[in-house]
């Protein structure tokens, strides 16, 4: 039996887990072969890393997903995972500036 991709939108918003995965595990690679890591910080940061923290944000998240149609869930997943490298770069940014003395 094929599920369509519209379908297993609908399943994982109503909780089922596996629906979720398969899910993740179609869109995931693709994402994580993509993003943009700069040569200065690719060294520290690892799309491997991103996405682990991507797909636990979309696990605790996805009932809030609103799918617009095709694509929408691709497109949602990839907004978490871009927010989440640039949030990993500025804490690495924070970590580097040197501390006020107090």
């Amino acid at each position: 039996m094929n599920i369509s991709e519209e379908q297993l939108v609908r399943q994982a918003i109503a909780g089922d887990v596996d629906a979720l995965t398969l899910l993740l595990g179609t869109h995931g690679e693709p994402i994580a072969a993509s993003l943009q890591i700069s040569s200065k910080w690719r060294s520290m940061v690892a799309p491997d890393d991103v996405m682990q923290v991507t797909y636990l944000e979309a696990f605790m998240r996805i009932c809030d997903f609103v799918p617009t149609g095709p694509g929408s869930f691709g497109a949602w997943l990839r907004r978490i995972a871009d927010n989440n490298l640039k949030d990993a770069i500025k804490e690495l940014q924070r970590a580097k500036r040197p501390q006020p003395e107090h």
